[in-house]
């Protein structure tokens, strides 16, 4: 994304822009869309889509940045509970924000590049939940499970569980 001053107005149109492409991706494959089709929803002009992106897949990664850096902090709330027994709060509130932002989960899981995100998305949660594992469960022990398929198991259990929810219209409550 083009580095604009971050005032109420370029955060509107950044949001709207965010979200035409989104509605979009769930009417339509993503490879479909064209900008005039995104400019047209969001209900801005050529040349402000342009001010703020330099493609349409530069607007899709700054997309898949954003949702990225919302799924992992759920996973750092849970990872940086000093002294607590672990819980399950932080993952039910998760899938709370993904139910409240379905519409953008639906949208991604329909574009081409939605494997990318979610192997991001592992990628980073298995760094996150392997120093977790390493401080807080395992002390000085070794693990009988190597712990690289211990994380890469919790974590892909987790994107799993989140892809077969969401595309099972999220027919079960987080709770």
């Amino acid at each position: 994304m083009k580095n604009k001053d971050e005032d109420r107005r370029t955060v509107k149109t950044c949001q709207a822009i965010q979200e035409a492409l989104f509605a979009l991706m769930q009417e339509k494959q993503y490879n479909k869309i064209t900008i005039q089709d995104i400019i047209d929803r969001a209900n801005v002009g050529r040349s402000t889509f342009y001010s703020h992106f330099d493609t349409k897949d530069e607007l899709l990664f700054h997309c898949l940045e954003h949702l990225m850096e919302m799924l992992n902090q759920y996973i750092i709330s849970y990872i940086k509970m000093d002294g607590e027994k672990p819980r399950l709060i932080p993952v039910v509130e998760l899938f709370e924000h993904i139910k409240e932002n379905s519409r953008v989960m639906k949208g991604l899981m329909k574009a081409d590049h939605a494997d990318l995100f979610f192997e991001k998305v592992q990628g980073y949660w298995n760094i996150k939940i392997e120093e977790y594992l390493c401080t807080k469960l395992l002390g000085n022990r070794e693990p009988k499970v190597p712990l690289a398929i211990l994380t890469n198991h919790i974590s892909s259990t987790l994107i799993n569980l989140l892809i077969w929810w969401i595309s099972n219209k999220m027919m079960y409550t987080p709770l």
